[in-house]
C-alpha cells in the first residue's frame, strides 16, 4: 500500500528543484554582474522575453528580471509555500511559449539559426521540466481531494 504524503508538505524532490533553481538565480545574477559571465569575448549578452531577443544593456534587464523571478520561486518552494511552486509553474509556462514564439519569428532568420537550434533543442526539456513539476506539486498545491 502507498504511503500517502501530507499535503501540506512539499515532496523532497521538489525541495531539490528549489535548490537548483536557487544556483540557478545565483548564476543568472553573476552573468550580470561580473564581466566575464559566459560569454564569449566580444559577444554582446541576449536574453529572450516573451520571443524577443534583447541584446547588450537591455539583455542584463532582462536576466535580472528572470534571475529575481527565479529566486522568488524558489523562495516560496523552500518555505513550503503553494505560491512558489505557482509561480514556478507559470514561469515554465513562460519560458516554453517564449522559446515557441522566438523560433516561429526566427525560423527563416538566417543569422540566428544556431539560437533558434538551441531554442528547439531546449524546449522539449523545458516542457519536460514542467510536466514533471507539474505532475509532482498537484497534492502540495491541491491536495489529496483531486484523486477522490
Amino acid at each position: 500500500m502507498a504511503r500517502r504524503r501530507h499535503p501540506d508538505k512539499m515532496p523532497p524532490d521538489l525541495t531539490l528543484f528549489a535548490a537548483l533553481a536557487t544556483a540557478w538565480a545565483a548564476m543568472l545574477f553573476v552573468r550580470v554582474t561580473t564581466p566575464f559571465g559566459f560569454e564569449y569575448f566580444g559577444d554582446p549578452m541576449q536574453a529572450v522575453l516573451a520571443g524577443v531577443t534583447f541584446r547588450g544593456a537591455q539583455a542584463r534587464g532582462v536576466t535580472i528580471i528572470h534571475a529575481l523571478v527565479v529566486a522568488t520561486f524558489a523562495a516560496g518552494m523552500l518555505s513550503h509555500k503553494r505560491w512558489g511552486a505557482i509561480l514556478a509553474l507559470l514561469y515554465l509556462a513562460e519560458a516554453i511559449l517564449s522559446h515557441l514564439v522566438f523560433i516561429i519569428m526566427n525560423l527563416d532568420v538566417r543569422s540566428e539559426a544556431t539560437n533558434v537550434r538551441m531554442a528547439a533543442f531546449e524546449g522539449p526539456t523545458l516542457v519536460l521540466i514542467l510536466l514533471y513539476l507539474w505532475i509532482r506539486s498537484q497534492d502540495f498545491l491541491f491536495g489529496s481531494q483531486h484523486h477522490s
